[in-house]
């Protein structure tokens, strides 16, 4: 059913949702991702990118893709504007390498081929901020987390009783968007509901170059509704409830294979993914049986449901269904020895999942249980902190997975950082892989990883300030073997038999002139190729660059930023819109500009400028990327 953006923009007026009380400086983050326990920023062994979503929003941006792009490290591949396909590349990994959660909750999407997340659909109003960390990962939350781990937080109940948030925003491609809540907090219990409405024309993602290419615009609507509660039923025992719904459809252009059996990009007005809808629940309960010791029970689910449509005419669904609980002992000992800050989670898990597809090429209907055990751990000795995972998956019907990780970061001085880590991660086959009919595998094995990074920050006082100057340099190793390919020998089989190798590695400078200006820029370099035949893997830049100049003084902010995305080897396709085999594409560069106002601290006015040169480019080969575009908002906060 197609979405209509006036009743979805009607909804998010007459919910009520606030923005964040506050945005955290960096130096003061606390992050869970990196090990499940709450640490600071400065002292974890892990590479940990924050995107606060109040200062996002400020900046014009809209959606998680668009978020996400700003991580230097983790390739975006968008195939075209909001609502369509888009992969996430972390450290060079696969897109299916990147494991995605939502406030913990594993959101990659059963009922894909290879249970990839799609980062296309999703807008940021029901979020405060997203924690990415690059790096082998399944010894703390299991499997896909071979590249890194990205985790969406939701917005909670802020002090006082009622806070709450309009937000309305229109733009290029008769783009409008609408987010409405409230939060807050009313004794014992805290709340957060958030509702949101977007939608687009888009434009033609048949590039202009190709003789199919017609014009017709590809569009997308969403709607989402989160809310977060939180109740305190004594001193010693909370309970937690957390629900997300998304609705969403988009056009797409496919690509056909009838014009003399040969693949070609066609330009198709009547293909839709005519339903996208996502949905999460959970229910958790948390006692406080010391000061030190915490014991935590959760359960839920997770329901994806989409279909594809011709003209009208249903021609696939899709469902996927995960059903989870945990139990966890979280226990912080403070000093230990010559220890401190030591801290421990150690849990089990339990998940059932899904999935039924039917479509005009494939026919799946499975199901699978899992169940895992893990610990982790971390404390400070002196200036060293360390940190160790081990975890312990085993699969119905393939069998047992044990995944480790150490880390170390050395603070020699407060303005100085030298950490490493290395580890164990893996990827378990999916239902689709192992029961495809004719093509699937029973027997494949899981995708095994090994890999290691070595970092390291520095902070120096410039231009009269303490932290005028600021480096930082990472080097990663990943290593992956058992991948799961198709068959030379029986084309579209699955069996374990690709290898890959990645060497990547990364450098930032910052500078502050003065407090209220700030430039940086950053380089990426990633060397990722099939470790069978050393051909490079596709969708993997070789270099890419980004800078950004950043103001806020009193009511006024800025930034101008520019990336480039440099030659990356992908599937080539001809001006006569045919498939021309595997070659480089072009690189491209992209500028954009955002400003924004606050007036009396409650109502901010934005504007956004992205491909300010209106330069024509393919993000992925026969996929085109968005002509110059400005979007205008309002934030309102009584």
């Amino acid at each position: 059913m197609r979405l209509d953006f006036t009743h979805a923009a009607l909804l998010a007026a007459t919910s009520l949702i606030a923005l964040p009380a506050y945005a955290q400086e960096n130096d003061d983050i606390l992050v869970v991702t990196g090990t499940r326990l709450p640490s600071s920023i400065e002292r974890l062994p892990a590479d940990v990118d924050v995107i606060d979503i109040d200062d996002a929003k400020s900046r014009g941006v809209s959606n998680v893709a668009d978020a996400l792009s700003e991580v230097p490290g983790l390739g975006v591949v968008r195939g075209g504007p909001f609502g369509q396909q888009t992969s996430l590349f972390s450290g060079g990994a696969n897109s299916n390498h990147t494991l995605v959660l939502f406030d913990g909750i594993r959101l990659n999407d059963p009922s894909t081929p290879n249970s990839s997340f799609d980062a296309g659909q999703d807008t940021l109003g029901g979020l405060t901020r997203i924690e990415a960390v690059q790096g082998p990962m399944s010894a703390v939350f299991g499997s896909d987390a071979i590249g890194g781990v990205i985790n969406l937080l939701p917005r909670r109940g802020g002090p006082g009783a009622i806070n709450p948030q309009l937000e309305v925003a229109a733009g290029s491609f008769e783009t409008l968007s609408a987010t409405a809540a409230v939060d807050g907090t009313l004794g014992a219990f805290r709340y957060a509901v958030t509702a949101e409405g977007f939608a687009t024309d888009g434009y033609d993602i048949v590039p202009e170059r190709m003789t199919t290419h017609t014009g017709d615009e590809d569009g997308a609507e969403s709607t989402t509704l989160t809310g977060v509660f939180d109740f305190d039923v004594t001193d010693s025992f909370a309970l937690d409830l957390l629900v997300r719904h998304r609705e969403a459809r988009a056009d797409f252009d496919a690509f056909n294979y009838t014009m003399l059996f040969e693949e070609y990009r066609d330009d198709d007005p009547d293909l839709e993914i005519s339903r996208n809808d996502l949905t999460v629940a959970r229910l958790g309960a948390t006692w406080r049986l010391s000061e030190a010791l915490s014991l935590r029970a959760s359960g839920g689910a997770l329901e994806q449901d989409r279909a594809e449509s011709d003209n009208g005419a249903v021609t696939g669904t899709f469902a996927g269904e995960r059903r989870f609980g945990d139990l966890s002992l979280d226990w912080r000992a403070g000093e230990l020895g010559a220890f401190s800050n030591v801290g421990l989670i150690a849990g089990v898990e339990t998940e059932q999942e899904e999935v039924d597809i039917a479509s005009l090429f494939s026919s799946v209907a499975a199901d699978l249980d899992r169940t895992g055990a893990f610990v982790t751990a971390q404390g400070d000795l002196s200036a060293v902190t360390l940190t160790g995972a081990v975890r312990v998956d085993d699969f119905d019907g393939f069998g047992t997975q044990t995944t480790w990780r150490l880390g170390a970061s050395l603070n020699p001085t407060t303005s100085t950082r030298v950490y490493a880590a290395l580890g164990t991660s893996f990827r378990a086959p999916t239902l689709y892989e192992r029961f495809l009919p004719f093509y699937g595998n029973p027997d494949l094995e899981a995708e095994e990883a090994e890999a290691w990074e070595l970092g390291a920050d520095l902070r120096l006082p410039a231009f009269g300030q303490d932290n005028g100057i600021e480096f930082g340099l990472i080097y990663r190793q990943l290593d992956v073997d058992n991948m799961i390919a198709n068959a030379a020998t029986a084309p579209w089989a699955y069996i374990n038999i690709d290898e890959a190798e990645i060497d990547s590695g990364e450098a930032r400078l910052r500078m502050r002139p003065t407090d209220w200006l700030s430039a940086q820029v950053s380089y990426v370099y990633t060397d990722a190729q099939n470790g069978v035949t050393g051909a490079p893997l596709l969708r993997r830049p070789e270099n890419v660059w980004s800078a950004s100049l950043n103001i806020e003084r009193g009511p006024f902010s800025g930034q101008l930023a520019w990336r480039q995305v440099g030659e990356r080897y992908d599937r080539l396709y001809g001006d006569d819109a045919l498939f021309d085999g595997i070659g480089l594409t072009p690189d491209y560069d992209l500028l954009r500009i955002s400003a924004a106002w606050t007036f009396a601290d409650s109502v901010q006015v934005y504007i956004a400028g992205d491909n300010l040169a209106d330069e024509t480019y393919e993000v992925a080969g026969g996929f085109a990327g968005a002509p110059a575009n400005v979007l205008v908002g309002i934030r309102v906060r009584p």
